[in-house]
């Protein structure tokens, strides 16, 4: 295993945590795509979400989450979702996820007919219109992958904050909160970053319910 790869299971996401913390608490969660577990074990201690199982395809990562988890369901979300009784989650969590699926419309839109009425979709995307994709396309015709990123080669698909606000309603989920994930060094009073939040933001989070 590359360090590469072993730093992207084992990720920080304080800031999905932070943008949960208001929403919550939540009795049991499923993370779709929980690579290592760094995500439903921060939740957990901060008293978020009660008790969190996942789904991860990887055999490495599910194997690190199932020392966090409850349960771990290795595989996919396809295959995976099918031994899942998903009516015992009041939440779902896919940070980083729905750019990797073949077809994330259809697996929104499968995700809510499984879940119980008020189940909340908590959610992560990379921000396509992040200037670092944006001013090179614009100025240069320059549209490249990279090894990890918003232009992740790993990518299928690329969402803004419109785009995924569009896929979550298509599919039948009420958006109650979304946040702009920026930068901490562009959060200063002088920076105009109100104005061009989505410019500046690497991510767009989004809760929705059904």
């Amino acid at each position: 295993m590359s360090s590469a790869t072993h730093a992207y299971w084992e990720a920080d996401r304080q800031d999905l945590v932070e943008f949960l913390a208001p929403h919550g608490p939540f009795a049991r969660a499923m993370d779709i795509g929980c690579a290592a577990g760094r995500l439903g074990e921060a939740l957990t201690a901060g008293r978020i979400v009660a008790a969190c199982d996942g789904i991860e395809p990887d055999p490495g990562a599910a194997a690190r989450a199932r020392q966090r988890y409850g349960r771990v369901i290795e595989g996919d979300l396809e295959s995976a979702g099918q031994d899942v009784d998903w009516q015992q989650y009041d939440l779902l969590l896919m940070a980083d996820v729905l750019e990797h699926l073949p077809d994330p419309w259809q697996a929104l839109a499968t995700l809510h007919e499984r879940v119980d009425p008020g189940t909340r979709l908590a959610i992560s995307v990379p921000n396509v219109r992040h200037k670092s994709v944006l001013f090179p396309l614009l100025f240069q015709g320059r549209f490249e992958y990279a090894d990890a990123g918003i232009m992740d080669r790993t990518h299928l698909h690329f969402f803004t904050r419109s785009s995924l606000r569009r896929a979550l309603r298509e599919a039948g989920w009420q958006l109650v909160g979304e946040r702009l994930n920026i930068k901490k060094k562009y959060l200063r009073p002088w920076w105009p970053h109100r104005m061009l939040g989505e410019f500046l933001a690497v991510q767009c989070f989004a809760l929705a319910q059904k």
